[in-house]
């Protein structure tokens, strides 16, 4: 970790943060899309949406005002495992120019003790096949999830 990101800290997404966390979900810093310059309707109302919903957070990673990290939170309610909720993290993602830092470790583990604070049996993940050379399957496993389910998706869209 470097110096500068030492003083990475990892918190709960506020209203305030909606154009930051389109910027980092743009890639833009990798070339994948333009830089996102305001905000649209829909992600207005999506982002408002998402701040009102029970049992879901958004937690970015901010180093001197900038979010360079984010990752999406669900607590899931269920009868099984005696009534202990599940979770779910979605939507992982460090800036290009922060990855290999220590970023991803510290959502990580924000993550899984809030988590573990409110009785979560456990914690679930979906990362894509693409990614097992590029480090995040590596990462995940030194984080202590295992290989251990089948994913499957279907996309409505299409």
């Amino acid at each position: 970790m470097s110096s500068s990101d030492q003083r990475c800290v990892v918190r709960v997404a506020v209203e305030a943060d909606l154009l930051a966390l389109l910027r980092l979900y743009s890639r833009a810093d990798e070339g994948l899309k333009p830089e996102v310059e305001s905000v649209s309707p829909i992600e207005n109302s999506t982002w408002a949406a998402m701040l009102r919903a029970e049992n879901q957070t958004t937690y970015v990673a901010e180093i001197d005002d900038e979010i360079v990290g984010a990752a999406l939170f669900v607590k899931i309610i269920n009868l099984g495992c005696d009534c202990r909720p599940s979770g779910v993290i979605e939507a992982m993602v460090v800036s290009a120019a922060h990855r290999r830092r220590g970023i991803a470790r510290q959502i990580i583990e924000q993550i899984l003790s809030d988590a573990k604070a409110t009785g979560c049996h456990k914690i679930q993940l979906l990362t894509h096949k693409r990614h097992a050379t590029d480090g995040a399957h590596d990462f995940y496993r030194s984080a202590g999830f295992e290989p251990e389910a089948e994913g499957f998706r279907l996309y409505l869209d299409s």
